[in-house]
């Protein structure tokens, strides 16, 4: 299966002013249109303001299906362009549903793995000025997820992601969205999403912790 990218986007942190006052983030991404390096940690020219709960290894790329857009513009009632949700990756066709943790992707020159959900927070809500946005995302699914690279290159805008290896475990990045706001207390579950080996470790290590209470 393989899925194009509409959008290759890249953003150092700012200082922006919204409803609520100033906010330094890198969410406010640019559309580039040539090839980019991608590196273990980032795409040459993105970087992240708070590097305590963004970026890293297991969250070197943010990526968001681009069909999920038209879903938000008729809940909100207006457009929103790309990259509106702070996304490396614009990608067409990918669902929540169907992506597993661990699948592989060929993407240009690198080689990238799912590693969890995106986590919608706080930013979203101020950069677009809609304050109930994260918890529609939370509540739809929509949440889009992160990757990390498994082999560096370059990558440009119209390349196809083609999945090369799909995970055995079978757990999508919607079952791990489930456990993680809706189905909290499923210790069964829980333990399934844990157990694979290539889900992020920050997340891991909070769901196990959920599980010793």
């Amino acid at each position: 299966m393989k899925y194009k990218l509409l959008s290759l986007n890249v953003g150092r942190p700012e200082t922006y002013q919204t409803d609520k006052g100033e906010l330094n983030s890198a969410y406010r991404k640019t559309p580039v249109k040539g090839p980019v390096h991608l590196t273990y940690t980032n795409f040459e020219g993105d970087e992240q303001a708070d590097k305590k709960n963004h970026g890293g290894r297991d969250k070197a790329v943010c990526l968001y299906p681009a069909q999920h857009y038209r879903h938000w513009e008729d809940h909100y009632g207006q457009e929103f362009s790309f990259p509106s949700f702070g996304e490396n990756l614009t990608v067409e066709g990918m669902d929540e549903r169907d992506i597993r943790i661990g699948d592989i992707f060929q993407l240009g020159e690198a080689v990238l793995q799912v590693s969890e959900p995106r986590k919608p927070c706080y930013i979203i809500a101020r950069t677009h000025g809609i304050d109930d946005f994260p918890a529609r995302v939370v509540e739809k699914g929509f949440s889009g997820f992160y990757l990390r690279v498994l082999r560096e290159g370059k990558v440009a805008p119209g390349d196809y992601m083609t999945l090369i290896e799909s995970h055995p475990d079978g757990v999508t990045v919607n079952d791990v969205n489930e456990v993680r706001y809706h189905d909290r207390d499923n210790a069964t579950e829980i333990r399934r999403v844990v157990a694979v080996e290539p889900l992020a470790g920050g997340l891991k290590q909070s769901l196990n912790k959920r599980l010793q209470k």
